[in-house]
């Protein structure tokens, strides 16, 4: 099976990010199926090519890990809300359309194509291109448009793009042979929506690469004697932007630094509040690290060299579909215990046992003293909770698996 998968952000294994496709599509490979990964060469989330291919003006093709990557070449822009952004977009759906079309396409006809948010424009690329080649069309949904853009306050209710982006994804919901959805109950909002059967979804979670045991025997050995004359570690990975809410975690710490006096905060990752944040920290004396974002690769040294490990989701009509962070994923799999703050339907954190779950920032102070307290065996039982959630839910191998079953009937 041949498979174009085109996703503006998809991110090589080389740089920090979101490497859910590349992840799948090695897989894939694994299993006699060919995939190429379309992407950009630009968006405001870190790298995609090597910096000195950003200028090129020529679109890039590499191969990672047996993956191949077509980066459409794209404009710069500053600011994730920006015009520039949208320009930045839209040249990714008409660029897209322009090199793999069949009278321009160096790589051949695909099977199928899978077409992938954020942005509506790239899956619409995707579609209008298996309409060319008469093939299945995939509709993967990893941000649901335009309902994501309300939420996080971009755009208002009646602004011309919600109605817009809004018939895009009708469109791509109805056409689409299967709908990939990354978190849980994805599927009830478009079936409430537009009516569609149940059985055109698929869910498909975000997903990680599980550690072996000698990489978490070495990393826990080098932990042993660092907790020696250490405070309590606590870790965040992921962006620091708006939605992320981390501003309410600092502001949290900094009216409970007496009581919060034997534990550090370490944040790693990069995004827009990157500099604002650090002028909070440092304004406010607060036990409080940003470290810069780190490839996948070495992820997992980061998140086991915590004692504990923090997610945090604002209040949003979003989570009532369920949650998929990459995060999440990565934290089972690193065999620390979890301390995950907001609400969400199906929680995995409540469903692994794999640590506590609070329902705002305020109750940090209380659930971290409290976790302080464990035993040994508590933490170490939530750990080992974690690690078998993701083994169950988590790993590429089974996710690719499940995938390439229904790929296969389509074909």
């Amino acid at each position: 099976m041949k498979l174009w998968w085109i996703n503006q952000h998809a991110r090589p294994p080389i740089f920090a990010g979101g490497t859910r496709h590349f992840n799948l599509a090695k897989r894939l490979c694994s299993l006699q199926n060919d995939v190429m990964i379309v992407n950009g060469t630009f968006d405001h989330l870190g790298n995609i090519v090597l910096p000195e291919e950003q200028f090129s003006g020529n679109s890039i093709f590499h191969t990672y890990g047996g993956v191949p990557f077509l980066s459409i070449s794209l404009p710069q822009y500053s600011g994730n809300a920006s015009l520039g952004r949208i320009r930045n977009m839209y040249s990714f759906y008409l660029k897209t359309l322009k090199a793999l079309s069949p009278n321009e396409s160096k790589y051949g006809k695909p099977d199928i194509i899978i077409g992938s948010t954020v942005h509506p424009w790239a899956a619409y690329a995707g579609y209008k291109l298996s309409q060319m080649y008469n093939i299945p069309f995939v509709y993967e949904v990893r941000d649901l448009w335009p309902l994501t853009l309300m939420e996080l306050g971009r755009i208002k209710k009646w602004n011309p793009l919600v109605f817009y982006f809004d018939r895009i994804d009708k469109i791509l919901s109805k056409k689409a042979s299967l709908i990939i959805t990354t978190a849980p109950l994805m599927k009830k909002y478009y079936i409430e929506r537009w009516g569609l059967p149940e059985n055109k979804f698929l869910w498909i979670t975000n997903g990680t690469n599980l550690s072996t045991d000698s990489e978490y025997e070495a990393n826990q050995g080098l932990l042993a004697k660092k907790k020696e004359r250490s405070p309590f570690q606590v870790v965040y990975t992921g962006a620091l932007g708006r939605a992320n809410g981390l501003i309410d975690i600092l502001q949290v710490i900094s009216a409970h630094k007496k009581e919060l006096s034997n534990f550090e905060f370490h944040f790693w990752g990069d995004g827009p509040l990157k500099e604002s944040l650090s002028r909070y920290i440092e304004h406010n004396n607060l036990p409080c690290f940003i470290h810069k974002s780190v490839p996948k690769e070495r992820l997992i040294s980061v998140l086991q060299s915590a004692d504990a490990l923090l997610f945090y989701l604002r209040s949003s009509k979003l989570y009532e579909y369920g949650i998929s962070l990459n995060k999440v994923a990565d934290y089972h799999a690193a065999g620390k215990p979890i301390i995950a703050v907001g609400q969400c339907a199906k929680n995995p954190v409540l469903e692994s046992g794999a640590g506590f779950v609070i329902p705002s920032a305020q109750n940090l102070p209380e659930a971290l003293l409290k976790f302080q307290d464990l035993s040994t065996e508590e933490r170490n039982k939530m750990s080992e909770n974690g690690l078998k959630y993701a083994q169950e839910y988590y790993d590429w191998g089974k996710l690719a698996e499940k995938l390439n079953t229904q790929l296969k009937k389509l074909v």
